[in-house]
């Protein structure tokens, strides 16, 4: 009897399938691994870009609420008199306004003597807060009476009670398709008429 003896191993075919099988796991878990880091980034951008317009928006709520009077009140510009930095001791002369996508604010400090203080228009510093606005149809700035009613065209500056804010913002359009936006209302301190 001659026994047919039969060799151990795999067929060409065998390792083929195999090699396919583990090409396509490696694909697989290769997209889900570049999809959550995708994710992942996307989150990351959004919750810094938040924190970012959070810390504008408070940051320009906090020198509007302290203001003493307003010069200019646009929908996309604001000059006022106020203390830009807490340790001012005299009301500077502070000017949001928008160029192109950034918003920017000119400060210029008082030149003089109290009360005759003057305001040189080329002593003004021009910082840039951010370069990230997006275009919306929403007015940066809008104003409201002692009533909470939003003012119409033509109204007296020292018909300003309160100052609407609503900024659109995207830091990063390559990763943020959808802009980030956020707004509140700053009651003026120094301007109140029921105490």
């Amino acid at each position: 009897m001659s026994a047919i003896k039969r060799q151990a191993g795999f067929t060409l075919i065998e390792v083929l399938i195999a090699m396919v099988m583990v090409v396509i796991l490696a694909v697989l878990l290769g997209k889900v691994t570049i999809d959550g880091f995708t994710r992942y980034q996307y989150l990351q951008y959004q919750a810094n870009g938040s924190a970012d317009l959070s810390d504008i928006l408070n940051r320009l709520s906090k020198v509007i609420r302290g203001t003493t009077s307003i010069d200019t009140a646009g929908t996309n510009n604001l000059t006022l008199y106020g203390y830009f930095v807490p340790q001012d001791v005299t009301v500077d002369k502070i000017r949001y306004f928008v160029s192109g996508t950034a918003l920017k604010v000119g400060v210029t400090k008082p030149t003089g003597t109290a009360p005759n203080y003057t305001y040189p228009a080329g002593n003004e510093v021009v910082t840039v807060i951010t370069n990230n606005l997006t275009t919306s149809p929403n007015p940066i700035f809008t104003y409201f009476d002692d009533s909470g009613n939003q003012l119409p065209n033509g109204f007296a500056n020292s018909q300003i009670k309160q100052i609407g804010i609503y900024l659109s913002y995207n830091p990063s359009p390559h990763y943020l398709h959808i802009n980030i936006s956020t707004g509140t209302r700053v009651t003026l301190r120094n301007m109140k008429t029921n105490l």
